[in-house]
């Protein structure tokens, strides 16, 4: 017991030595941490306003970031501290809360523009306006960089263009962008459709080496892939364009089929070449070395060895998982190989067949894989229709709650009574009430076509069910309803009847889905063009235009400039007359448009005298109108004729400079004519001189009147140029001239800022043998009176007055 007591107070002695060393120890270590603490936050200040050049990066892989800290205002608040990349420390980064404050970006100019901030602060003004200016193109797809899809290159011969060339124009334009025909020699026989291009050179070899230069210097920045084929394949274009929509633009491509082997690098010329943009614009590059070592006669064998030097790679067959397949056979017969390969699926997925050695082959290639492509899109949809109808039991509604048909928008539900669709009722050769005006109307031929498309497809899928000893009769009722949110709707009722003659009554329900949408592109308008208005007046109608004037006063005048609109008061006679007899006739207009003139200094009005023959209809004046002023003015002069009794609001100029567009459209706007005064005042307060309500009481749109019109001078002087020698102007109306010889769009539509006073309609100058003028103005004459609502209530009002009369005659 004493050793050990003994031991264990030597033990405790030396803890205690220890302990108190230690001791020692932790408080130099404390004191040395809080000295080093308090001078750091003593000294941080003073660096911070004081010394701002923070040397102590000496690390040469900081030296980037020193030289920023050395140019910049730290801040911990800037989100973006780095914007370029190079080595960076921790200090470079700021971790910034966005959720607890609204995030505005700011962009930060390089170290090096900022370095020299205050040495260029005293010249910013001779900067700004030295700085040279960006000039945006018109449009986001050429600054974007969007480019077509493909373009197809055809070598063919100046012979072979109104047979196999022809073909492939007319199969492959509405599926591919552009079609280009390369031949040798120079040629005027050849579709106006197709864009062929002469290659002036005799070597036939160099001619591939001829087309990759132009399509490399011409059309790379246009169009992502190039195919080059000859003119004796048959190229299946739907599938062309499927087949490249699913391939990525980003690679190097050279696709085709191997020539002879399929470990071949050169893609056979026959079976067609794809390129894309970027091993063109290689291509380029090298064209020199191509053209200097093409010493084969071989399509083939040229291109591929040109492509292999530029942009070193083989041919292949497969991009993005798609594979590039075509069938080559130099004996292929349709007739008698057609039965054989139509049940291999890799023939049905071909995409180019070659050689074709006649154009009735590629008919027949045509119609077969028209059918092959309807077939796949048929099973395509019965499975699609399977997928929704097994999805619509995870819908709300429930299982089979679905709309007919499968696939297509549920119909379209009103939201009040004014919104409710329109049901036609139809016959086989009319339809009933197909506007508000019309009870009956005779079927135009493209509504004839349609319901007899449907009627036959209706009385073919009811022989596929019931027979096809059912026969159609006749169709007892139609209906058709034209859906904007899905398409076209029939209900039919058919009389079928079989081989005994016993008549059957079939519902059929059909809809007509509207297909793909497309915006049609149209040139590019501006309301800044100046418009010429002809104002054609009648010795009769002097108060008429002058109360024009007065109208386009309040409206108009305020809103335009000579640059932009000029007034041609234009005076129509029908036998010659002194010169002093015309001035005095234009007096009292002369006087209201110097009044006018006194606060709209900057209107331009002028006037004119045109001599009509006695023998012309009113509705063809304006061709004489149009001859005179075809000298007055240019060709490119944008005019708008109207009458007298119209009231113009002031948004409508600016309305027809959009909708005339020179080479490509004329205005014809449906003008609302105003009813007799005296019947609107039976029910509605009419005000003198006031401006015409558009109500369905007080007017209605004119769809048979032709005096508005808007177009070009060259428009008409190129109408004049397509006319017959047995056609003449001034026995036409014309409207009907421009639709039956120009290829001009007619625009038709209701205008409501274009107002008609009422006036009287006259039909006696009108000759029987132009009939058609004749039955428009006729129906103009009984339709401009008033409504049928209208007169019928004058009709009863007449017989309840009479009636006490005859009364009082028989007391």
């Amino acid at each position: 017991m004493p050793v050990l007591f003994r031991y264990q107070s030597s033990l405790m002695s030396l803890f205690f030595h220890r302990t108190r060393l230690k001791s020692r120890y932790i408080l130099s270590i404390f004191v040395g941490l809080s000295l080093g603490f308090i001078l750091s936050l003593a000294c941080l200040p003073l660096m911070s306003v004081c010394d701002n050049s923070l040397s102590f990066f000496s690390d040469p892989l900081s030296s980037s970031i020193n030289l920023q800290l050395l140019n910049e205002t730290f801040s911990f608040r800037d989100p973006f501290r780095i914007l370029s990349r190079q080595a960076r420390s921790v200090v470079d980064v700021t971790l910034v809360d966005y959720g607890s404050k609204d995030y505005e970006p700011r962009i930060h100019p390089a170290p090096s523009q900022q370095a020299d901030s205050n040495n260029q602060s005293s010249s910013t003004s001779t900067q700004a306006a030295n700085a040279p200016k960006v000039t945006r193109p018109r449009y986001i797809a050429d600054e974007l960089g969007i480019r077509e899809k493909v373009l197809v290159a055809v070598l063919t011969e100046a012979n072979h263009l109104n047979t196999f060339a022809f073909f492939l124009n007319q199969t492959l334009q509405n599926y591919v962008n552009r079609l280009l025909f390369f031949i040798n020699e120079d040629t005027e026989n050849f579709p106006r459709s197709m864009e062929v291009i002469v290659i002036h050179d005799k070597k036939a070899y160099l001619k591939p080496f001829y087309v990759l230069k132009y399509l490399a210097e011409k059309m790379i920045k246009l169009y992502d892939w190039f195919v080059l084929m000859p003119d004796n394949t048959y190229v299946r274009g739907f599938k062309l364009n499927e087949f490249l929509n699913h391939i990525s633009i980003s690679q190097d491509l050279y696709m085709g089929q191997s020539f002879d082997d399929v470990h071949a690098v050169y893609c056979y010329f026959g079976s067609a070449i794809i390129l894309s943009g970027t091993v063109l614009r290689k291509i380029l590059d090298e064209i020199d070395w191509c053209t200097n070592n093409a010493y084969s006669q071989d399509v083939t064998d040229n291109i591929g060895r040109c492509i292999l030097k530029a942009a070193k790679i083989p041919c292949m067959n497969t991009a993005s998982n798609y594979k590039f397949n075509a069938y080559v056979n130099y004996r292929f017969e349709f007739d008698t190989d057609i039965e054989r390969l139509s049940k291999k699926e890799e023939f049905n997925q071909t995409l180019t067949v070659h050689p074709i050695s006649d154009l009735e082959t590629m008919l027949k290639l045509q119609q077969y894989f028209h059918q092959v492509e309807i077939d796949e899109m048929t099973r395509s949809i019965a499975k699609y229709e399977e997928t929704i109808e097994n999805l619509s039991c995870y819908a709300p509604e429930g299982c089979g709650n679905i709309p007919w048909p499968v696939g297509i928008p549920p119909p379209f539900k009103p939201s009040s009574r004014f919104d409710v669709l329109r049901w036609d009722y139809f016959n086989e050769t009319h339809i009933y009430l197909k506007t508000d005006i019309d009870v009956i109307d005779l079927m135009k031929p493209d509504d004839y076509e349609d319901i007899h498309e449907v009627i036959e497809h209706a009385v073919e899928q009811f022989q596929k069910k019931y027979g096809v000893h059912l026969k159609f009769k006749k169709l007892l009722n139609g209906y058709r309803q034209f859906d904007p949110t899905r398409g076209t709707h029939y209900i039919i009722d058919l009389i079928l009847s079989d081989a005994n003659n016993i008549e059957y009554i079939k519902r059929a329900e059909l809809m007509r889905p509207l297909g793909l949408v497309e915006i049609v592109p149209m040139p590019f308008v501006t309301e800044s063009t100046k418009i010429f208005l002809i104002l054609p007046i009648y010795s009769d109608e002097q108060s008429a235009a002058i109360r024009f004037l007065q109208h386009a006063n309040r409206t108009l005048f305020d809103k335009e400039t000579h640059t932009q609109f000029e007034l041609l008061l234009t005076h129509i006679v029908t036998s010659k007359q002194d010169p002093w007899q015309i001035q005095k006739w234009f007096t009292n207009i002369r006087l209201e448009v110097e009044s006018i003139r006194r606060s709209r200094s900057q209107l331009t009005i002028t006037y004119h005298t045109i001599l009509v023959p006695s023998s012309a209809t009113t509705s063809t004046h304006s061709t004489h109108i149009l001859d005179y002023f075809e000298t007055k003015l240019r060709e490119d002069s944008l005019v708008f004729i109207t009458n007298a009794y119209v009231d113009i609001e002031s948004d409508f100029l600016n309305r027809c400079r959009l909708n005339v567009i020179q080479n490509v459209q004329v205005f014809y706007p449906i003008a609302f004519y105003q009813y007799h005064p005296r019947i609107i005042a039976q029910t509605y307060r009419l005000i003198e001189n006031s401006t015409i309500e558009l109500h369905k009481f007080h007017g209605w749109f004119n769809s048979y009147a032709y005096d508005h019109v808007g177009l070009y001078i060259s428009d008409y002087s190129k109408l004049k140029s397509l006319l017959p020698s047995n056609i003449f102007l001034s026995s036409t109306n014309l409207y009907d001239l421009f639709v039956q010889y120009t290829d001009l769009h007619m625009l038709r539509a209701p205008d409501q800022a274009l107002r008609v006073r009422y006036h009287p309609i006259k039909c006696d100058s009108i000759k029987q043998s132009n009939k058609l003028e004749l039955n428009r103005c006729l129906i103009q004459k009984e339709k401009g009176l008033a409504s049928r609502s209208q007169l019928a209530m004058i009709i009863i009002d007449n017989e309840q007055t009479k009636k006490p009369a005859t009364k009082h005659t028989k007391k």
